[in-house]
């Protein structure tokens, strides 16, 4: 965090402090204004004539405990982290049409959803800025699982239905990564704080929740799910190739998915 590398007592000026408004209050660091501009702030503007407040132009106290908006090295680096994420996870969703074909829907959930574990526990140990490029990047792998639920859909369900069962999937999907944010905080970080631990032990902890969570996930699809309505295991020809993906571009409806689904 910025205030974490450069203290803001000891670098007031810092253009991260100067720019800085509370978010649910608006109260900025700056108690009087910035000099020359707000786009492009120096410095705090020092009080108006005839002020009697005593009040120093610079609020430390308004500071978040984490100081890490655009420009900054924290910014920086949760940026290098996103786009090792995104870019795992780009990778692992188009390999895994041919490894769900080879290994069927249940394999390769289970497989995931372990592979996810392991880095997000690990999580609650980074313990440097290239551990957590590394380990979020890692976690991005777990993104992937969106493409199984949509392929084991399509296997589960009838045509006249599997429109419905696909769309409900997915749009829960997506409701439950932003209900994650709060029940992390509100539900797991807070209980470990309320027992005494510092803020800082009580996130690490709290990143075995989910880890154990997608472990126990991983043991009841492997124990009581099947691939088809009518077989345990998904059977396929298991001759697959890189070059089966170029057979696929050449339907140009493939293409013009490829681009919708993009722009969402």
């Amino acid at each position: 965090c910025e205030n974490q590398m450069y203290p803001p007592e000891e670098y007031p000026t810092r253009k991260a402090y100067l720019k800085f408004k509370k978010v649910n209050t608006k109260e900025p660091y700056c108690r009087f204004g910035t000099v020359p501009d707000a786009d492009n702030p120096t410095d705090c503007a020092d009080p108006p004539e005839g002020d009697n407040t005593a009040l120093s132009k610079y609020h430390v106290e308004v500071l978040s405990e984490c100081i890490c908006s655009s420009g900054t090295h924290c910014a920086n680096i949760v940026t290098y982290s996103s786009v090792g994420s995104v870019g795992v996870t780009i990778f692992v969703r188009m390999a895994l049409g041919t490894l769900l074909e080879y290994f069927g829907p249940v394999n390769v959930q289970v497989g995931l959803l372990c592979f996810g574990a392991g880095w997000v526990a690990l999580s609650g140990a980074i313990w440097s800025e290239w551990s957590f490029i590394l380990i979020r990047t890692m976690i991005g792998c777990v993104g992937a699982t969106f493409v199984t639920n949509q392929f084991w859909c399509s296997l589960l369900f009838a045509p006249s239905v599997v429109g419905t069962a696909n769309a409900t999937a997915a749009g829960w999907g997506n409701l439950g990564g932003g209900v994650t944010q709060i029940f992390i905080v509100w539900c797991v970080i807070a209980p470990f704080e309320s027992i005494g631990m510092n803020i800082d032990s009580a996130w690490r902890w709290a990143m075995m929740v989910p880890s154990v969570m997608f472990l126990i996930c991983a043991v009841a699809l492997k124990l009581f799910c099947w691939d088809t309505p009518t077989a345990k295991t998904y059977l396929t020809v298991k001759d697959r190739a890189l070059w089966d993906y170029v057979e696929v571009l050449k339907d140009y409806r493939i293409v013009i998915m490829i681009f919708q689904y993009s722009a969402c």
